[in-house]
C-alpha cells in the first residue's frame, strides 16, 4: 500500500511541478535525480521511458529499441546519466533511442 501512495504522490508532484509544451513528468528531471533514485523508484522512470518510446514509435511509424530488454535499458540510461548528470531524462531517453535504432 505504501508503494501505491508513493507512486501516486510522485505522479501528482511531477505533473504539477514539471510542465513543458511537449513533455511532462519525470522526463524533465535531471539525470542525476534518476541516478540518485532508489531501485524501487527507478521503475517509475523506466515506465516513463517506455511510454515515451511507445509514443515515439507511434508518431514516427517505426519500432525503436525493439529487441532491448529492461535491464539493458536501465543500465544504459544509468551509465549515460552518470556521464551527463545535468542532462534532462528526456534527452537521455532520446539518446538511448538513437543508439538502439541503428
Amino acid at each position: 500500500m505504501k508503494k501505491i501512495i508513493v507512486i501516486f504522490l510522485v505522479f501528482i508532484y511531477t505533473n504539477s511541478s514539471f510542465s513543458y509544451n511537449e513533455v511532462r513528468g519525470l522526463g524533465l528531471s535531471k539525470c542525476k535525480t534518476f541516478n540518485n533514485t532508489s531501485i524501487e523508484n527507478k521503475v517509475l522512470y523506466m515506465s516513463w521511458a517506455a511510454g515515451y518510446t511507445t509514443s515515439h514509435n507511434y508518431l514516427k511509424g517505426k519500432l525503436h529499441a525493439k529487441n532491448v530488454n529492461y535491464n539493458l535499458s536501465q543500465t544504459w540510461l544509468e551509465s549515460f546519466c552518470y556521464k551527463n548528470p545535468n542532462t534532462i531524462f528526456k534527452k537521455a531517453v532520446e539518446f538511448f533511442l538513437n543508439e538502439f535504432t541503428k
